[in-house]
């Protein structure tokens, strides 16, 4: 099953919502104090939330699961990664970006062979 010309604004749009709140929940976790902070965990949870009810509707639209999946989990660690380096000052050598980036290069790659 595939997405009609129609709604290929609408899936990318949603795809786009999928992307940037797993991406700020992957985020807001560090202040949820291990889900003791009520207004952090709440709003992590709530982004959470959002992102899965976008995954879904795309899935009962009509886009692979087996497609879907691997896009973000190439996508959303290397987000992560920046996130990390550049908000909590994490350290991450030159060596660990790159793997880390061909590590989600090719689940991407391995994701789009058939």
């Amino acid at each position: 099953m595939s997405v009609s010309n129609g709604s290929a604004i609408m899936t990318l749009a949603i795809f786009t919502i999928v992307l940037f709140t797993q991406i700020l929940a992957i985020s807001t976790l560090p202040r949820t104090e291990g889900f003791m902070s009520f207004s952090w965990t709440s709003l992590c949870l709530g982004l959470y939330f959002l992102s899965f009810w976008g995954l879904a509707h795309m899935i009962h639209k009509g886009l692979p699961l087996s497609l879907l999946v691997p896009m973000l989990a190439a996508l959303v660690p290397l987000a992560t990664i920046a996130i990390g380096v550049i908000f909590y000052k994490e350290s991450a050598s030159l060596l660990k970006i790159l793997m880390l980036s061909l590590a989600c290069g090719l689940i991407g790659a391995a994701s789009a062979a058939k």
